[in-house]
């Protein structure tokens, strides 16, 4: 019984330190001030200089937080392919689950493959070009099975 009194007066005299004196604080005053005031800047979730338009995000978003915005003016990817939309997050549906960067072929949202902290975008350090130019590499038959998958239009709209 004394034991449970003591971890009780301890626990009590820790929260008071905790809100009195701010013994613990882990953010600055300027952070903690901006998140009272609701004005913290919201993180960048997608690299458009890098994001193909392909839509996979949008599509495997089980929250439906992503939608795709068509862009004023199209941007030519590489010859014959040109990118028309671009997704937006809304993070206030986001559930960071990560399946948009599962599924995006480029890793254009919440950063690269496997990344130490997924909401950490980064900066990019190939430019797009540079890894649609990058051979890839897939047994015959993985390829076969792909071609079962994927309308014929859209290999047509590839080839050289």
């Amino acid at each position: 019984m004394i034991t449970l009194l003591r971890l009780m007066l301890q626990g009590a005299y820790r929260n008071i330190a905790r809100i009195l004196a701010k013994a613990d604080r882990a953010t600055s005053i300027e952070i903690r001030n901006k998140v009272l005031n609701l004005s913290v800047p919201a993180w960048e979730t997608v690299l458009d200089e890098m994001c193909i338009g392909c839509g996979a995000c949008e599509k495997v978003c089980p929250t439906k937080a992503i939608t795709m915005i068509k862009l004023d003016k199209p941007v030519e990817i590489i010859e014959g392919y040109k990118r028309e939309k671009v997704p937006r997050i809304d993070l206030m549906k986001c559930i960071f689950c990560l399946n948009c960067h599962d599924f995006c072929p480029i890793f254009a949202l919440f950063g690269e493959a496997a990344p130490i902290h997924a909401r950490d975008v980064g900066s990019p350090r190939l430019t797009l070009n540079e890894i649609l130019k990058k051979p890839i590499k897939a047994p015959p038959e993985k390829i076969e099975e792909l071609k079962k998958l994927i309308p014929s239009e859209f290999f047509k709209s590839i080839r050289r």
